[in-house]
């Protein structure tokens, strides 16, 4: 993952945000502050992880690539939950899994579609992921189908069906995690996984199921020479203060472990500035809050991981744009939801797994276009058109939608 220019100027809005909530300004100011300081922070959390991750080694980077990688979502979720915004939190997770698989791997196949005409990649690795995010999403979608089913049969028993509900929604959360576990087992430290050969232009990223993390730890590292080479770029001591930083920034441990404490601490207070603009937008100028967990929060939270996707596509590899994705939307599923979930019990802000049926159709959807897109090992520009196309559908009808 890289930081360009344009992220680290964004960092700006970081402390413009904070002087604008102590001279009281107004919601959609502090709102458009607070999302757009929020886009680098997340940056910053991913670049500090993989710093890490390279000090660590494979199985402990590994382990902290998957964890902090929805670090920023994770956050936000919380702070909506202590704001006492449940909706918004569902909305959200139901958008970085619909995000990743029609926006963001729709631009990258449009964009390195248009560049190289037509990219290939493995089939069979692809299917894996597909497999994965299928059975992720449904065990997502299953509690919203059993209170539809209950709705349908027992017409007078809400009370009942809520609380049997939020205990169902524990039950799952609980078997997710356990599923996470399994996932970093087999990806991360590759018990019982099968190997492949490096993928072309690679070194690093095996054949596994799980090379979505290892998709996470090349993506910033990657500068074409041309279209199959790919080099690492030397980091120099360099010179003067900037030298000495530099230096100290991927030759020490104890500087991106402060950067990260530092900076996930300004995300929180942030993210409650964000969240505490909703209601008042909704109110001021009609914004849906469906529409701002569904669109807005999913591109604030991932937008530089989303970044690293569709730069690889951009240098032909097209194999780690479908792992990042993917990996990240399996990721939402297996961690950050139930994380919600049982943080909501504790906060005593419930946080029960139900979401609408337009959400869970969508799961459906995405599942099944990510294992279609797979089929043919290859992809083009006209695909992410279409894929994009349809998330922009999406966003316009829930951005006009009553919520």
């Amino acid at each position: 993952m890289t930081m360009t220019r344009w992220l680290y100027l964004l960092l700006l809005a970081v402390p413009a945000v904070f002087i604008a909530e102590t001279q009281h300004a107004s919601a959609l100011l502090l709102f458009i502050l607070a999302a757009l300081g929020l886009v680098p922070l997340a940056g910053l959390i991913g670049l500090a992880t993989e710093v890490l991750a390279e000090r660590l080694g494979h199985g402990i980077g590994g382990l902290l690539n998957a964890t902090f990688g929805n670090a920023a979502e994770i956050i936000i979720g919380l702070a909506a939950l202590r704001a006492g915004l449940p909706e918004v939190v569902r909305a959200s997770l139901a958008g970085s899994i619909i995000g990743n698989a029609l926006l963001v791997l729709g631009t990258a196949m449009l964009l390195g579609g248009w560049r190289y005409r037509r990219q290939l990649f493995s089939a069979r690795v692809a299917g894996e992921y597909a497999s994965m995010l299928a059975l992720a999403v449904i065990g997502m979608g299953i509690p919203s189908l059993l209170a539809t089913v209950g709705e349908s049969t027992q017409p007078g028993s809400a009370v009942v069906r809520g609380s049997q509900l939020h205990l169902l929604s524990i039950g799952v959360a609980l078997v997710l995690l356990v599923c996470y576990v399994a996932y970093i087992a087999y990806s991360v430290f590759g018990v019982r996984a099968m190997r492949e050969e490096p993928v072309a232009g690679t070194e690093t990223a095996k054949g596994k199921a799980g090379m979505a993390v290892a998709a996470h730890e090349l993506a910033y590292a990657q500068v074409p020479i041309g279209k199959d080479d790919l080099v690492v770029p030397q980091r120099t001591q360099g010179r003067g203060f900037f030298g000495s930083i530099n230096t100290l920034w991927y030759h020490s441990l104890w500087l991106p472990l402060l950067v990260l404490a530092g900076v996930t601490a300004v995300t929180a207070f942030v993210s409650e500035i964000l969240v505490g603009t909703i209601e008042p937008l909704t109110h001021q100028v009609g914004l849906n809050p469906f529409f701002v967990g569904l669109i807005i929060i999913p591109i604030v939270g991932n937008a530089a991981e989303h970044f690293s996707a569709i730069t690889s596509a951009m240098h032909d590899h097209m194999e780690i744009s479908l792992a990042i994705t993917a990996g990240s939307s399996i990721q939402i599923a297996l961690l950050a939801a139930p994380i919600l979930v049982l943080a909501g019990t504790l906060m005593g802000s419930p946080l029960d797994l139900n979401f609408s049926m337009l959400e869970v159709s969508l799961f459906a959807l995405v599942a099944f276009l990510y294992a279609l897109i797979s089929l043919d090992g290859e992809s083009t520009w006209l695909e992410g058109l279409l894929l994009c196309a349809f998330y922009l559908i999406l966003a316009v009808g829930t951005f006009f939608t009553p919520s």
